[in-house]
């Protein structure tokens, strides 16, 4: 997924201070179902782009199944048995 955000206001890249990222570097973070990258494919006074890429890792999602039983886990199907004695 993709994600950008443009503006011209003058000077644009004041956009880096909002963000709380610097427009000069890429940064990446590592989450629980894939990576996210903030980068600036353009970054003047003129006008800044900042771009947010998440890389979804499907089986990794899957297999990361944290939080409280249910969670996450609409799909699954469960059968409670009680046997009354």
């Amino acid at each position: 997924m993709l994600l950008t955000i443009t503006t011209a206001y003058c000077p644009a890249t004041d956009l880096g201070y909002l963000l709380r990222k610097n427009p000069a570097r890429v940064q990446t973070f590592e989450l629980s179902f894939g990576q996210a990258q903030v980068f600036y494919p353009q970054a003047s006074d003129d006008c800044c782009t900042a771009a947010l890429l998440v890389e979804v890792d499907p089986v990794a999602l899957v297999r990361t199944r944290r939080g409280p039983a249910g969670e996450g886990r609409l799909l699954e199907r469960r059968c409670v048995i009680s046997n009354a004695i």
